[in-house]
């Protein structure tokens, strides 16, 4: 991309940016089904604030937990378990049975059993080298960059390859709301922005990073972009660059997986824009994902394992016009990287259908058995309904939704719901449908 372009895209990226910078962050958000047990704004618990959230910042990785929404579910339930016993050293023990319980319910990361070291690692630096008081400790530093490189020092998973981190703890602690401006000490326009994977996506499409892939091995070049990112993030909030930071990681994990490009960052903020004027709130939220897949997701999971076929399973809810029953859909499965008429796809398995009803019927003196439509529909299926009805009035823009259903139903919900699905198949063809989608990309 060139420079003229960049200026181009610089007003609807700001727009974006302003318009989602009082989105709540994920970690903190009051709608979240996982329920925090404190305020983390209230004025009488910025300690436990400023504690809570460093275990977070260094809990938060792929590698310990697997998404943010984890990070967040697993510290509730720590916190419910031990109480303030989470704030003390030396309770490795009884996390790592916490983090034992909590897997088998929600799959935490390859390197879960890290979690209560982790954990310890943080207590004791608040414990031994701030002497129990985060805000005091934080106090000591003007330069944000002297209390990062402290806290990397000091605390192994915060340092190295998973530094900017600590630059997101920062933003959290030194932001006012919908941050929770803790660290008051500190300017926020001395805060560099985190270049954590999800931003990153959106600083490549912006040509400030080389590759699309970050090579975390080599610290000087993440440096140089981190740097090129919080300039850039000047030029457009030289007061608060790190305003950037919430509004680039929902940004930049919507578009994840996508081949990254200026073109697929422009269409994105162009939808974001159409979309967010009609609804008027924020398109994706984020929450923990707690259902085991149907038979019929297992199936579809199954075929695009064997085709190698990139895909997101529920990755996000996206917002629905408030006339909508439900506030949210959340597609079964995103495959980013195929398209059906330049939208991108969405997979749609679905096996629960109000059954045909069984009638007889009379022929002169033959009595025979019919299954016709049923008189009266399960109300989960007018509610499955109604929420796809709503979906597409709305994305049909940006996703192509093949709805797939079990053969018996296929003619039914074809005939009854033309609207609800741009294609529909039969159970039986998921094979072929995912090797034509994945013919169509070779």
């Amino acid at each position: 991309m060139t420079e003229n372009e960049i200026d181009q895209l610089k007003p609807l990226l700001k727009e974006y940016v302003e318009k989602s910078s009082a989105v709540t962050e994920l970690h903190w958000d009051k709608t979240s089904s996982s329920k925090l047990l404190f305020d983390p704004y209230s004025s009488t618990e910025k300690e436990k604030t400023a504690h809570y959230f460093l275990l977070i910042s260094a809990l938060d990785t792929a590698e310990l937990v697997g998404t943010s929404e984890k990070a967040r579910a697993f510290m509730v339930s720590a916190h419910s378990a031990l109480g303030n016993g989470l704030f003390i050293p030396g309770q490795k023990n009884r996390i790592q049975k916490i983090a034992e319980e909590f897997n088998t319910y929600y799959p935490l990361g390859p390197g879960k059993y890290r979690i209560p070291q982790v954990l310890e690692s943080i207590n004791l630096f608040v414990d031994k080298t701030a002497n129990g008081s985060l805000v005091k400790f934080a106090q000591r530093f003007s330069d944000p960059e002297c209390l990062v490189k402290e806290i990397a020092t000091e605390i192994p998973q915060m340092g190295g390859v998973h530094i900017d981190h600590a630059w997101m703890y920062l933003r959290w602690m030194v932001r006012p709301y919908p941050d929770l401006g803790v660290f008051q000490n500190i300017s926020a326009k001395k805060l560099k922005i985190p270049l954590t994977s999800f931003v990153r996506n959106v600083a490549y499409c912006l040509g400030l990073c080389k590759n699309p892939v970050p090579d975390w091995s080599h610290p000087e070049e993440i440096e140089s972009e981190r740097a090129n990112v919080t300039e850039f993030a000047n030029h457009l909030f030289p007061e608060d660059p790190a305003v950037i930071d919430y509004p680039f990681y929902v940004l930049g994990r919507w578009i994840r997986d996508e081949k990254l490009s200026f073109s697929v960052l422009k269409s994105h903020l162009q939808f974001w824009k159409k979309i967010n004027g009609q609804l008027n709130r924020p398109i994706i939220t984020f929450d923990v994902v707690a259902r085991n897949e149907s038979t019929f997701e297992k199936n579809v999971r199954e075929e695009l394992n064997k085709l190698k076929l990139i895909f997101l399973f529920e990755p996000y809810p996206l917002s629905l016009p408030k006339e909508s029953p439900a506030p949210h859909y959340k597609p079964d499965f995103v495959l980013p990287r195929v398209r059906r008429k330049g939208h991108i796809v969405l997979l749609e398995p679905h096996g629960i259908w109000t059954p045909l009803e069984k009638r007889i019927v009379s022929y002169g003196r033959e009595r025979f058995p019919m299954w016709v439509t049923p008189s009266q529909i399960y109300p989960e299926e007018t509610e499955f309904v109604d929420k796809l009805r709503f979906f597409r009035q709305s994305y049909k823009d940006l996703y192509y939704l093949i709805l797939i259903v079990p053969s018996s139903f296929k003619e039914r919900v074809e005939k009854d719901y033309p609207d609800i699905f741009d294609e529909i198949y039969d159970g039986a063809d998921i094979p072929k449908l995912l090797y034509e989608l994945k013919k169509s990309m070779d």
